[in-house]
């Protein structure tokens, strides 16, 4: 007489369950790479934007008081808005700017980038 050897129920219920939760947590894992990756993506794109706002504002030249702009620029495929401000500091031939760069219809800031600027 030979005796069987077989998996029970049981233990083939067990075997799967250790599977299923194997390829959930993979699965979770590959889907947070992927929103991370555009996360990153995103910020580093929106950092971009705000740094060639203050040097186009330093290439410029232009000496203000205190001023305010804003625009749009299109990179990557998507379209960025900025918001530039300029404002006085403790020293008179010094300026501060500062950018805040947003995407299009969001208004949670992606980016943003400070600068200074001499009076030459």
């Amino acid at each position: 007489m030979s005796k069987q050897k077989a998996f029970t129920l049981l233990e083939v219920m067990i075997a799967l369950m250790v599977i299923v939760i194997s390829l959930v947590a993979i699965i979770d894992s590959a889907s947070n790479s992927t929103w991370r990756a555009s996360y990153l993506q995103e910020k580093t794109i929106a950092a971009w934007v705000a740094q060639n706002q203050v040097a186009l504002y330093r290439a410029k030249k232009t000496w203000t008081e205190a001023s305010n702009s804003s625009g749009q620029v299109n990179m990557a495929n998507r379209t960025w808005e900025w918001k530039l401000h300029v404002s006085k500091t403790d020293d008179p031939l010094l300026r501060r700017i500062d950018v805040e760069v947003y995407l299009d219809n969001d208004d949670s800031i992606k980016a943003t980038a400070t600068g200074f600027i001499g009076k030459l």
